[in-house]
């Protein structure tokens, strides 16, 4: 039997949900990298404010990579980089989409990683990506509208006061009439790039740039409380590192 070697450090995310890997699974996902390739891409989010249409952008990168010969067989990874796009509304408010997606289960998972490859009409998952699929990665330009396998956009959210982090709400896009006047959200693109990653959040928002534990910043139900998560309120789900992709928190 050939004994395989392999270089470099072992991948930080390998499945579709990021931070869900136990010890034994990482340990069985161990292999060598294939395929890896880079798209960097703007988030552009498009809304009519009093009958103007408006724009604000977020560039953001993912990094694909292929993973072959582990102890489970072949499979993918992928590492985020950038944080969540502010949207001013012309004096109305402002309102924050974040890289992640609040599923079902009442869970914020992961929505660039997966939507890009639905946005770029890449059928394969992220750990079954094909050498043609990272070609296709590696070509793709121009401007798309954002596309998923389901009907979800990512999270929106606002807040009552930007400087008490408790005071933050989610925002449905159909909704965001009801909470800033004259506002409609129309969409959300993502256009191919070359311009620089956004660090705007932190400066904006300094208490996310913090050692402080979730549980001081955002709400949550005391020690001993036994309520099920799927019935816990949006703010009492959220924890600062929403705000960012796995590898910029």
């Amino acid at each position: 039997m050939p004994i395989i070697k392999c270089s470099g450090s072992i991948p930080e995310s390998f499945t579709t949900r990021r931070g869900l890997l136990t010890s034994f699974g990482a340990l069985a996902l161990v292999g060598c990298q294939g395929a890896t390739t880079s798209v960097r891409f703007k988030v552009i989010a498009s809304a009519i404010i009093d009958g103007r249409p408006v724009e604000s952008s977020s560039v953001m990168e993912i990094t694909y990579s292929k993973v072959t010969h582990s102890l489970i067989g072949n499979g993918g990874a992928t590492r985020l980089y950038g944080e969540a796009l502010i949207f001013d509304l012309d004096g109305k408010g402002t309102i924050y989409i974040l890289p992640t997606q609040h599923d079902p289960n009442n869970s914020l998972t992961q929505v660039y990683e997966d939507g890009i490859l639905a946005t770029l009409e890449i059928r394969n998952s992220i750990g079954s990506l094909s050498d043609a699929d990272f070609a296709s990665l590696r070509s793709a330009n121009g401007r798309y509208p954002f596309k998923l396998k389901t009907s979800r956009l990512p999270v929106i959210v606002s807040f009552k006061n930007e400087n008490d982090p408790k005071t933050i709400f989610e925002i449905q896009p159909g909704e965001i009439g009801r909470y800033f006047s004259g506002v409609q959200f129309t969409g959300l693109d993502i256009a191919i790039t070359t311009d620089r990653l956004t660090y705007k959040l932190r400066k904006r928002l300094p208490w996310l740039d913090t050692t402080i534990a979730p549980r001081k910043i955002f709400a949550r139900d005391p020690p001993g409380a036994l309520r099920p998560y799927r019935e816990l309120p949006f703010s009492y789900v959220i924890t600062p590192a929403d705000f960012f992709g796995d590898a910029s928190r």
